[in-house]
């Protein structure tokens, strides 16, 4: 079970809540350079970052966005998803800096595909991941996410792959 795991290697647990404008400044401090928001984000995200531009890149008036928080209420990991093709689309997933290589990430998306799934009615999954990020890319395998071609053809993203899951066959 991914909860017990986590919890074993962190003592942490974690509840996922709507993201407040707030932890995104705090999500903001996690990219020290352009190569890791560019990374996490897209090649679309703009460096340096400021604010007022970041919110624009990462659509956050029109993506739902949820964080997960430990115990003492610390920000652990940010997310987004919205409807793509008919599918939850996960987004922007990122988990603190202080807290990463302890399984919160693989909880997290677990987590975040469960509430993104409900809301939009689907137990169908989707998200890009950078072909350098293997971390992201090992954890996504993990939770039944496979590659399949893309859904449209966009040149900046030629260092990227699509993924889905579903979660209807289990």
């Amino acid at each position: 079970m991914i909860t017990a795991r986590v919890a074993a290697k962190t003592g942490l647990t974690m509840r996922i809540e709507v993201a407040q404008l707030e932890d995104v400044r705090q999500v903001m401090t996690w990219f020290p350079d352009k190569e890791s928001l560019m990374l996490w984000g897209s090649p679309y995200m703009r460096w340096p970052i400021r604010e007022e531009s970041f919110l624009e890149d990462i659509y956050w008036e029109r993506f739902e966005a949820r964080v997960a928080r430990g115990d003492a209420g610390e920000l652990l990991a940010f997310g987004q998803f919205y409807n793509k093709l008919g599918r939850c689309h996960l987004a922007r997933l990122v988990v603190n800096p202080e807290f990463r290589r302890r399984g919160i990430g693989l909880e997290f998306i677990d987590r975040l595909m469960a509430h993104g799934g409900e809301f939009l009615g689907t137990r169908e999954f989707s998200l890009y991941v950078m072909t350098v990020n293997k971390p992201a890319w090992h954890c996504y395998k993990s939770l039944g996410y496979h590659m399949e071609p893309y859904p449209h053809c966009d040149p900046h993203l030629g260092n990227c792959v699509f993924m889905v899951a579903d979660r209807n066959a289990e």
